[in-house]
């Protein structure tokens, strides 16, 4: 077995691995720099992975242990998994970086290196989600996730905080609740876990025309627990509170990358197990497509009444979240196609505008309110840069990574049935929402005005911030060769993909 098959065990259990040693440092510093070190290395490994996988046109699978079905535990990677892990290794490194200051600033020293193992361990399962090939290695680290993330929110033990932990925790469980029970309930009617054997399983049951009732409630509760914890509207009570309590990183993260993970693996039910064919025949997809329509425009309003600036962000977060429901309810191998692109730009743009959000309200004496911000560019210039590009992107500014994903989803659209008409107009009505409320904040913190002093440079935040400026426009510009990566990927994922 060429050493390449590895990678993906070894980066998650690299990742694992670390989370362990870091309470052993005696300087709490060195925590942060192994975690930005082993996510470095992951980020290179993940590259050679991809760059071997994209020319090769392979896929493969890794087997944990020697259990047979449907014990095994299974991963499995293509060039799509690959792009993924990258992107994700890549938002990661910089968010910490971005956000380091204000590590050291919101979280206790003593703290500092429980909090590096949190986002080790959190990190660790949103590889091990985009990794896994089966449904209970995929439980295990949906719950690892949720468990960190809460735990991360509440990092810097302000009353805030705790309260707004709790509520996502209580949100959290309820969707993990909802999940365990489809799975539960598909287990039951499949007595497989494997996503290769469930396939298999689930087409001879259609075939048959036998369970399709508990095959209808089992998609409809992964689906729903899924949602909840993605914060898609109208589950989305959560996000504001644990977004504004949360420190500058822990928002970058939550909101770019965890909230994508729990996406992924209902991606892999709808390709892997379900298959486009039964949504579409249990209407699955139409209930799919109108979450994701909904949540576009109901949550762009809910931002234009935010006066806190971290909350405007999270309601924006929902909002984009819902393109990806749209695309996945399109039902259509473009659908499919502009839901993971969307996947990679809003991680990538919304943990840059958290983090430019971050330098802004340091540098504006911590003010959180756009009012306090006035003028805050010319105290953070490139904070305010990474805000303005990051809004300008989701507002749908060509060469930007925003635009290329609603550029894949508007072709997408023209390629559906009735959902065309739908679809392009709440494109074109949250493109004008996300303007609304981006480009007056964006005039605000380049106005005059506001209290605060110039931040010192600090090469670990401008040199993420110039980095993540970079990326974003690497994926608007780079379209074609990023389509045909996720196409492949796809192709690869899924046996009845058509091209």
């Amino acid at each position: 077995m060429p050493l390449i098959y590895d990678i993906p065990m070894f980066s998650i259990l690299l990742v694992l691995m670390s989370a362990m040693v870091i309470p052993f440092f005696s300087k709490k510093s060195w925590g942060l720099n192994l975690v930005r070190g082993v996510e470095v290395v992951v980020a290179a490994l993940s590259a050679v992975l991809l760059v071997q996988l994209s020319e090769s046109g392979e896929s493969f699978t890794y087997q944990m242990g020697h259990f047979p079905a449907p014990w095994g535990n299974l991963l499995r990677c293509g060039p799509l998994e690959a792009l993924l892990a990258l992107v994700f290794s890549v938002v990661m490194i910089l968010s910490l970086c971005a956000g380091a200051e204000d590590i050291r600033r919101d979280v206790r020293a003593d703290r500092q290196g429980s909090y590096c193992v949190l986002m080790q361990l959190l990190f660790g399962a949103l590889l091990a989600m985009i990794y896994t090939d089966d449904l209970f290695t995929a439980y295990v680290f949906i719950e690892i996730a949720a468990v960190t993330a809460c735990m991360a929110v509440v990092a810097k033990e302000s009353g805030r905080s705790v309260v707004s932990a709790i509520r996502y925790l209580i949100f959290s469980c309820l969707g993990s609740g909802l999940v365990l029970l489809g799975i539960a309930l598909l287990y039951c009617i499949t007595g497989q876990l494997l996503f290769s054997s469930l396939e298999q399983a689930v087409l001879e049951l259609v075939a048959s025309r036998t369970y399709t009732l508990p095959l209808v409630v089992s998609a409809l509760l992964m689906t729903l627990g899924l949602s909840i914890k993605s914060a898609q509207f109208p589950f989305h009570a959560w996000l504001p509170d644990a977004h504004a309590s949360a420190t500058t990183a822990s928002s970058a993260v939550l909101s770019g990358l965890v909230l994508k993970g729990y996406l992924i693996i209902l991606l892999k039910l709808i390709l892997r197990v379900y298959g486009p064919s039964l949504l579409a025949t249990t209407y699955m997809d139409d209930l799919l497509f109108l979450l994701g329509l909904t949540g576009m425009l109901f949550a762009s309003v809910a931002a234009l009444r935010q006066e806190e600036v971290k909350s405007m962000i999270a309601y924006s977060s929902s909002a984009q979240i819902s393109y990806i429901f749209l695309g996945l309810g399109l039902g259509t191998d473009a659908g499919l196609i502009a839901a993971c692109y969307q996947i990679l730009a809003h991680a990538m743009t919304k943990s840059m505008i958290f983090s430019g959000a971050g330098a802004m309200i340091r540098a504006s004496n911590r003010g959180h309110y756009w009012s306090q911000l006035r003028g805050a560019t010319r105290r953070a210039p490139l904070g305010g840069l990474a805000f303005t590009v990051g809004g300008l992107s989701l507002c749908g500014l060509p060469l930007l990574a925003a635009f290329s994903a609603k550029y894949c989803l508007a072709i997408a659209a023209l390629d559906a049935q009735w959902q065309t008409a739908p679809a392009l107009f709440g494109l074109a009505a949250s493109s004008v929402l996300n303007a609304m409320y981006y480009i007056p904040a964006i005039l605000a913190i380049w106005g005059r005005g506001g209290e605060g002093e110039k931040l010192p440079w600090k090469w670990e935040r401008e040199g993420a911030l110039v980095l993540f400026l970079l990326c974003n426009v690497v994926l608007g510009t780079a379209f074609g060769p990023i389509r045909d990566l996720i196409e492949q990927g796809l192709n690869l994922f899924y046996s009845n993909f058509q091209n």
